[in-house]
């Protein structure tokens, strides 16, 4: 008689590594699999990671804390969180070193763009973009595309919050939060609400059948943790994945440049400067230096190369940058392992975090790419046969999202028009996928490649193809930004004269919706004394 489905059924789970990954692991496995599997976080200070500000996206409050069940206001008390409203790139188009504030364009516009997470308007299934490209073509704006197209852009120079006082939300937006805070919280979560089981102590060998399945974890004090499924959020270690398995990683350094980042805390006097609902990306000699405000704060870090800078000029810049005293500032150094493992899944070891992949979080990707992945892994749970067609189709997945926000990353910095460093004109001479290349041809030939779809699972979602950011206008908004503009605008609006004229109306909509956001929305200041204020 053939083995009951029960019989064959994953009893238990041990999770490497206890930082923001592991415990995100453990919370969505703990509420997903409802009690049915014990789970053990082990907590290896050997993995353990410096607590940074990060930036997430819009998605993470419906799939990762509804599923949860956890409320945004909740959570985002506990995790010292603020908004974030798009992605404000700074002097990505003009030569000179790295300042804050936005130099000046040929046309004396301000070198700064914005990818708002808004919703890009459509009329007549075709996206704005396509009808404000036919006006800039033909003369008749010279606005840039996202003052133009969303209703953030003029908020976020206000530094007005996406909501309303009394709760109602405005507009479409993401976080800012504490990876320390929010790593802290869910471990709290996990072990009080889920039973997660959490020993804090170091791996020191690992225990394996002869087929090659991993068996137990075995620690520095002789605790011996057997399980039937093991999830590696070691991080860019990857010592299950990687070191255990060996499982090979495939580095990005054909594709992108930067390879380390120095990071700092910066105090803010909110009350005197009021705070930023979105994240910096500033262009620097080597790379770029993201700034996520805080409340009371701002985490910056200098993402660069190695190649074209060193570790002691790089904190010079990050410094000089912010006009922080090298005396009293505290820098950290981190080298990145940029690229992905070959597989994320390999027998009973899954990767979940830097172990499976990492890219530099020059779009907010690193939250995305967990919660991705442990929906994908629910979907494709297991039993003990472990069935090849389960995980052969989680990998294929996985690979997808990857890759393509890969190529997306990428096209940021080869279609910046700076040469004026070495790093620049490195970035020109990268190998650009063909991948990429086709969605640049078919944008200068005017083809509406913008999804239509105005509905937030499709945005940084998993459909139409997981995680792409080929969705609302992302592309669009990145080579716009640039200065990269179609050849000619959509070939089919010279024969809709009627949606052209009717598509007036949504620019007109924009502005007055712009109008009334800027008069009655607080600001982002006011919104976190609201929030944070004692109850």
């Amino acid at each position: 008689m053939p083995r009951s489905y029960a019989d064959r059924r994953i009893r238990s789970i041990v999770i490497l590594g206890g930082d923001t990954a592991g415990w995100m692991t453990a919370a969505y496995l703990g509420k997903a699999l409802q009690g049915t599997v014990d789970i053990t976080v082990l907590e290896d200070s050997a993995t353990a990671r410096v607590a940074l500000g990060v930036a997430t996206v819009p998605s993470l409050q419906r799939t990762f804390f509804d599923f949860l069940g956890i409320n945004e206001e909740q959570w985002m008390r506990e995790c010292d969180a603020s908004f974030q409203m798009a992605v404000r790139f700074v002097n990505w188009r003009t030569a000179g070193p790295g300042v804050p504030g936005a130099r000046s364009l040929p046309d004396r516009a301000p070198d700064h763009f914005y990818h708002p997470f808004g919703l890009l308007p459509d009329y007549d299934q075709t996206p704005l973009s396509h009808y404000w490209f036919k006006r800039a073509y033909e003369g008749d704006t010279i606005e840039p595309f996202d003052y133009a197209c969303f209703r953030e852009p003029p908020l976020m120079d206000a530094k007005k919050a996406p909501r309303w006082l009394d709760g109602r939300t405005a507009t479409r937006y993401s976080w800012h939060l504490d990876t320390g805070l929010f790593t802290a919280f869910l471990r709290r979560f996990a072990t009080t609400e889920l039973g997660v089981t959490r020993i804090t102590d170091e791996l020191a060998s690992v225990a394996r059948r002869s087929d090659g399945f991993v068996t137990a974890l075995h620690t520095a004090n002789g605790s011996v943790l057997a399980a039937d499924l093991f999830v590696d959020c070691s991080g860019s270690r990857g010592r299950l994945l990687n070191e255990t398995m060996a499982e090979p990683f495939r580095s990005a350094a054909d594709h992108l440049l930067c390879d380390s980042v120095v990071t700092a805390d910066v105090p803010h006097d909110d009350d005197v400067h009021g705070v930023e609902p979105y994240t910096s990306a500033i262009a620097m000699e080597a790379g770029w230096t993201w700034k996520i405000p805080m409340p009371g704060r701002f985490s910056t870090g200098y993402v660069h190369s190695s190649r074209h800078t060193t570790r002691e000029r790089a904190a010079a810049e990050l410094l000089a940058l912010w006009d922080l005293d090298p005396v009293t500032t505290t820098c950290t150094h981190t080298r990145l392992r940029v690229g992905r493992s070959e597989r994320a899944w390999v027998k009973n070891v899954v990767g979940i975090g830097a172990s499976a992949c990492f890219l530099e979080p020059l779009e907010p990707s690193s939250l995305h790419f967990i919660t991705t992945a442990l929906r994908r892994l629910t979907w494709h749970f297991p039993d003990r046969s472990y069935a090849p067609a389960l995980i052969d189709r989680f990998n294929g997945e996985f690979r997808t999202m990857f890759d393509d926000t890969l190529d997306f990353v990428q096209a940021h910095f080869h279609h910046a028009p700076r040469e004026d460093t070495p790093f620049w004109r490195a970035t020109k001479r990268l190998p650009l996928p063909q991948s990429v290349q086709d969605k640049v041809d078919a944008y200068r030939a005017g083809l509406p490649l913008d999804s239509p779809y105005t509905d937030e699972s499709v945005y940084y979602g998993l459909e139409p193809s997981p995680g792409s950011p080929w969705t609302n206008g992302s592309y669009y908004c990145i080579l716009a930004g640039l200065g990269v503009l179609p050849d000619v605008p959509l070939p089919a609006l010279a024969h809709r004269p009627a949606s052209v004229a009717g598509a007036e109306s949504l620019f007109v909509a924009v502005k007055r919706q712009q109008r009334t956001l800027l008069e009655t929305l607080p600001t982002t200041r006011a919104y976190l004394r609201h929030l944070h204020a004692p109850r």
